[in-house]
């Protein structure tokens, strides 16, 4: 049995990043102009895919670049951030611990780091206990741009998981030094994402850290017609068929999202022995739902009555929680308890809330859970 052609479990390149042609030639056009990038949504909507899609079209014109990929999904603090910002930089210039150790004394004199000669890979480690001072900071952060000069390269810093930093002890004081040493860079231009949407709008519009930083390219669904024209095509070179309509189907049911879109037509291609049917798509979606059941459980079991409440009340399209009718309705209890819910909501990453809209659910799969089974009647 032949493989299925879709893929969802990594970033996608080739044959199989389609839809962001407009996308990739913007982000590629803004890294030319030495523009800085904001880029931020839910997770597996294909912004890894565009920015290493987009690095190698750059450099295959500009040998110039040196990229650098850093993510903060596991770090805690200002020190870890540091160290790992500085392990990646280094790792593009040096090669011998000779070298390494010329690049420490040289750029961060300051810095409490030591070779780490216990690890496979070359890096530094930290031999204090002490907390890093504003000063070492910042000569950390002018690294990555004083070894662009030294080296004549376009330095490009790629952070993943960016929102994580409102996880620090101290997130104001590491967001404004690094606002400080930022803004003073030639030859550093950074990309900025993030999984957690709602967290990088507290970060760069309600609290308006970075502020013209960054050009904020969003990532817009991927067409209608250009994703099922994909699925056709992937079913067509296993020997299998779907129609359009179907496909369209697939896509529609989890609203476009990629990395959904690609797991539930792999999950039909599995079930397909040689034309797919409506049925096939169900039972898909309903094996596509019982993967994630258990976490979306988890979530729903740490919400509040009126948290669940809220939920419905979006679900069926209410724009104004706070009338008398709908505080009745979905018994939400006073307009003071809805502002408590919507900012409970929005931490949890579960909705996002808009002024003369319905609001967006952030995972449209939990949407589906949602009314598929939890609130079934």
């Amino acid at each position: 049995m032949m493989e299925s052609p879709f893929e969802y479990n990594k970033f996608v390149s080739g044959t199989q990043f389609i839809g962001r042609n407009k996308e990739m030639s913007l982000l590629c056009n803004l890294l030319r102009e030495r523009k800085n990038v904001l880029m931020y949504g839910p997770a597996k909507i294909g912004k890894k895919s565009l920015v290493y899609n987009s690095m190698d079209l750059l450099r295959h014109d500009h040998s110039d670049i040196t990229f650098c990929d850093i993510n903060l999904f596991n770090i805690r603090c200002i020190e870890a951030f540091m160290l790992r910002f500085t392990n990646e930089i280094v790792s593009h210039f040096a090669e011998s611990e000779t070298e390494w150790n010329a690049i420490m004394h040289r750029y961060i004199p300051s810095a409490p780091y030591v070779m780490d000669t216990s690890s496979l890979h070359k890096q530094y480690t930290y031999t204090t206990k002490d907390l890093l001072s504003d000063n070492q900071i910042e000569e950390i952060l002018r690294l990555p741009d004083r070894l662009a000069a030294e080296y004549g390269t376009h330095v490009i810093i790629y952070f993943r998981q960016f929102q994580d930093i409102l996880l620090f002890d101290n997130p104001h004081r590491i967001f404004l030094l690094l606002e400080k040493i930022w803004k003073g860079n030639r030859n550093t231009n950074f990309i900025i994402t993030g999984d957690r949407f709602n967290a990088m709008e507290e970060i760069f519009q309600e609290k308006k850290y970075f502020y013209h930083f960054a050009e904020h390219l969003e990532l817009a669904p991927i067409d209608e017609k250009i994703f099922a024209d994909y699925i056709v095509k992937g079913f067509q070179k296993g020997g299998k068929v779907i129609h359009p309509e179907q496909a369209a189907s697939i896509y529609n049911l989890v609203e476009g999202d990629p990395w959904y879109t690609q797991h539930l037509a792999s999950i039909c291609f599995n079930l397909t022995k040689g034309f797919v049917n409506e049925g096939i798509i169900k039972q898909a979606a309903e094996q596509l739902i019982n993967l994630h059941d258990f976490e979306f459980h988890s979530i729903v079991y740490s919400l509040s009555k009126y948290q669940v409440r809220m939920i419905k009340a979006a679900l069926e399209g209410v724009v104004k929680f706070t009338s008398g009718d709908v505080l009745d309705k979905y018994r939400l209890n006073s307009s003071a308890n809805v502002s408590r819910l919507k900012e409970a909501l929005t931490k949890k990453e579960i909705i996002t809330f808009n002024e003369k809209k319905p609001a967006t659910f952030l995972d449209p799969l939990f949407k589906l859970w949602f009314t598929t089974y939890f609130f079934a009647d």
